[in-house]
């Protein structure tokens, strides 16, 4: 196979996978009644609780007036509350609510049952995949951002 057209098959495997996936991640937060940007800063509070706006937006590769936008209308749901820092008191963070640890947490099963198709892709494929997309990250981050 030509050096370009491998390139291009990789390049256009992945972004069909990709798709699938965020078609699925879409569905599955439109059934919730949220957004894929709200389940992911909902995902990202859980982790890491007490965060700021533009540790938010950064975290997130988004513009502080989108993440904004996307927790004033997680506050007015009841899913994420403001607080002040206990480090600054000047600086606002935001923490889940139990609503919006059981979202997540709702978000999260039925998205895994949705995924339940995978579970057909047997152990040593499964392994495969798994190193192949490892040697490709290491091939690819030595010629960009990491």
């Amino acid at each position: 196979m030509q050096d370009n057209k491998k390139i291009e098959s990789i390049i256009t495997s992945f972004r069909e996978v990709s798709k699938a996936f965020y078609k699925q991640m879409w569905h599955n937060a439109n059934d919730l009644g949220v957004t894929t940007l709200q389940l992911q800063i909902l995902k990202l509070l859980e982790k890491q609780p007490e965060l700021g706006l533009v540790e938010i937006a950064n975290k997130l590769n988004n513009s502080k007036s989108t993440i904004s936008g996307t927790v004033e209308r997680l506050v007015k749901a009841g899913y994420v509350e403001r607080t002040r820092s206990e480090e600054d008191r000047r600086a606002i963070v935001l923490t889940l609510t139990d609503a919006g640890a059981k979202k997540k947490k709702e978000a999260y099963k039925s998205y895994l049952e949705r995924m339940q198709g995978l579970k057909e892709i047997n152990d040593q494929d499964v392994q495969k995949l798994v190193e192949l997309h490892s040697l490709i990250l290491n091939n690819i981050s030595d010629n960009g951002d990491e």
